[in-house]
């Protein structure tokens, strides 16, 4: 029986209600269907495990490997229709998935540290750039472009749903009101589209023996400027951003590295936040957190303004 920790369990109920109930309880018989389907020992539960349960576990055939069970929603079958596109100096490998249970059984990466442990911000930039433009898959290249979701329509009906439950929102609805304008003027540039990994920040950067690899995508359809977002969001976490210099230093150099206009990057930044921000008061998420993409959002209207 694995042992999961209690905030973990709170979140997926507070998130998916019954259906997370019952997710929950399915895991112990999931993961002893696979351990006995692939001959698997030393099976333990990873640190700080988010809205998956994630297992490192040893096979017989496949060597160290990462069990991923996914939570009740679409994102991990979203993952499984993005990783084959997916080269494998970039992605590791994928030895095993199955829709029906929601389980991917992946490499496991060595040594494993993440894009954090760098410390200089231009190193940092280098990576992730080198790392998202070989994952960027152009939409004509993807047959089955319906099974994913697009960033169009998960920022519309977050959009609709503040608006539908304004009393949680109240001070913040004009920023909302901002961000649809914004989003609407981007979307009008009819700017090339792409399968956007989508939540490409540092954890989800890992160095391998043969270079560094990404992990978790999300998989959505979007404007390629979407994806540096999560990437100066990490970065901005680690500044004062009551700091101009510091703040201006981070935007100049992802525009220069990734070579987007600076406007483009500081609006959809916003408009990216903004629909973060609307999803973690609907979770009912960390008041702090909440607090910090807001002040981050004002921040970026200085300069958009």
């Amino acid at each position: 029986m694995i042992n999961l920790p209690d905030k973990f369990k709170t979140k997926i109920i507070n998130r998916y209600g019954k259906e997370g109930d019952n997710w929950l309880n399915s895991i112990d018989n999931i993961i002893e269907k696979y351990k006995k389907q692939f001959m698997l020992k030393n099976i333990r539960l990873v640190d700080n495990i988010s809205i998956n349960v994630v297992l490192f576990a040893e096979s017989p055939n496949f060597g160290n490997i990462v069990i991923k069970i996914g939570a009740p929603s679409k994102t991990i079958i979203s993952e499984m229709h993005t990783i084959k596109y997916y080269s494998p100096n970039y992605f590791p490998k994928c030895y095993y998935y199955s829709i029906e249970d929601k389980v991917l059984i992946l490499e496991r990466i060595f040594p494993g540290y993440n894009l954090s442990t760098l410390e200089n911000f231009e190193e940092k930039a280098k990576v992730f750039i080198d790392i998202s433009n070989n994952l960027l898959i152009p939409i004509e290249n993807v047959k089955d472009k319906e099974q994913f979701l697009t960033f169009h329509d998960i920022f519309k009906n977050r959009i609709q749903y503040a608006y539908q439950n304004k009393s949680q929102y109240l001070d913040i609805l004009w920023m909302i009101d901002k961000a649809n304008k914004i989003y609407d003027k981007i979307y009008k540039m009819n700017l090339p589209k792409y399968i956007l990994h989508n939540d490409l920040h540092y954890k989800n950067i890992l160095k391998t023996e043969e270079g560094w690899k990404a992990i978790d995508p999300h998989g959505i359809i979007g404007e390629r400027v979407i994806e540096l977002s999560q990437f100066i969001r990490n970065e901005l976490d680690n500044i004062n951003i009551d700091n101009k210099y510091d703040f201006e230093e981070i935007i100049s150099l992802a525009a220069k590295y990734y070579k987007e206009d600076k406007t483009l990057i500081l609006e959809t930044l916003y408009i990216y936040i903004i629909e973060k921000v609307i999803l973690y008061i609907k979770n009912k998420d960390n008041p702090n957190r909440i607090m910090q993409n807001i002040n981050v959002c004002k921040k970026i209207l200085q300069y958009i303004d």
